[in-house]
Formats: C-alpha cells, structure tokens, sequence
C-alpha cells in the first residue's frame, strides 16, 4: 500500500513448499518473520526493525529442534545469547553489549554441568577464568586482561591438588611450576 509492504507475505522454494512467512505492520517498519526447513518445521523466526534484526530471534534444526537464541536491539547484538544441545540442554551462554561481547561467558557439558565461566569485556577476556572437569571439579583457573593471561594460572587435579602453576605477563609464560 502506498508502495510499502503490509500484510502477510509468503514465499516459496521452487518446489512450491512453503519457505518463509512475515507479517508486515506499522507501515510496513516492522516485520515477523518465520523462514522453514524444507520439510515445514520452522528453521527461523524474528522480527525486523526496518530491513534489520531487532528482539529475539530463534534458530531451529531440521528435527524442530531449538538450537539458538539471539537478541539484537538498534540491528545491534544485544543482551544474553544461548545456544543449546540436541537435547535442549544450554551449551553455551554469552553477554553482548552493542555488537560486543560483554558479560558473563558459561560454556557447559551436555550434562548440564559448568565447562567453563568468565567474564567478557568490549569483545575481549576480563577477569578470572575457571575450567572444569566433566565431573564438575575445577580444572584451571587463572585471569584475564584484554584476552592476555595475567598473573599465576593454577592446575588442578581431580583432587583438587594443584599440579601445575604459571605465571604470565601480558600473554607470556615468565615462570612454571611443576608439583607432581
């Protein structure tokens, strides 16, 4: 109308099986969008602010299966972003702040236990960082500055005795220590 886009839309593979349908609304500025697998199940689905991602958006296997969750705000990354296992178990949680990586950072097992958790700053490692053993025991852990290995990193083993430490100075290893 207009010549702006209102209404729905449907669009199709070459087949003729159904590709993708968005709505059209508030003068054709805002969009929800749902694209499809070949098979029907939905494969995506979000909205747009203009021609750009805005809010949430979903990903999906082929299965139907969630895979992804992003948030964009101002066509910016925003907020938390998860992605999952097959399983709807969360592999990994991460923060983002204007189109940077900022905010707390967990990667985890299939199992649902912790992997790995720090803190991430304008796209870069801040902060103490600890990893973990499949069995939920702290492996390593150390700092970050500006995604450089600061100050002493420690090794543990599964009984929680240190085995190993380092020391590094803006990303260089200046000192180890074996305790075997």
């Amino acid at each position: 109308k207009d010549d702006l886009p209102v209404g729905n839309f449907i669009y199709y593979y070459p087949d003729g099986v159904v590709k993708a349908r968005s709505l059209f609304y508030n003068e054709g500025k805002k969009t929800v969008t749902t694209t499809y697998h070949h098979s029907g199940k939905t494969m995506t689905e979000g909205f747009y602010l203009g021609q750009v991602k805005d809010s949430l958006w979903k990903y999906y296997n082929s299965d139907g299966i969630l895979l992804k969750e992003e948030f964009y705000r101002n066509a910016k990354k925003e907020g938390a972003w998860k992605t999952y296992y097959e399983s709807g178990q969360v592999s990994e949680e991460m923060g983002w702040k204007q189109d940077k990586k900022d905010g707390p950072w967990k990667q985890y097992y299939p199992d649902g236990k912790l992997r790995l958790e720090g803190q991430q700053a304008n796209n870069e490692k801040e902060g103490e960082f600890k990893y973990y053993y499949i069995s939920g025991k702290l492996n390593i852990f150390g700092s970050y500055l500006a995604s450089l290995r600061v100050g002493d990193w420690f090794y543990l083993n599964e009984d929680g005795k240190v085995t190993r430490k380092e020391n590094d100075e803006n990303g260089d290893l200046i000192k180890e220590e074996d305790f075997k």
